[in-house]
């Protein structure tokens, strides 16, 4: 089961072209960068988002599988 946050955030990458920060998806969600990342992390275990560093950010998209065309 996919909870409120969870749902947000996959939202929020579904709507993207390109990957977002965890503060950049904070931002749009309304909630802090640290929650966010907690989801994140959790979303990149179960298979649903990947993730890549740049610099100090980590940088957020949803796994290509999941994208819908």
């Amino acid at each position: 089961m996919v909870n409120t946050i969870d749902y947000q955030i996959l939202k929020v990458l579904e709507k993207t072209e390109h990957p977002l920060t965890t503060k950049e998806i904070g931002l749009r969600i309304d909630r802090s960068w640290h929650t966010v990342q907690e989801h994140c992390l959790r979303l990149q275990l179960a298979g649903k988002v990947s993730c890549f560093r740049a610099g100090r950010a980590n940088l957020w998209s949803l796994k290509v599988s999941d994208k819908r065309v």
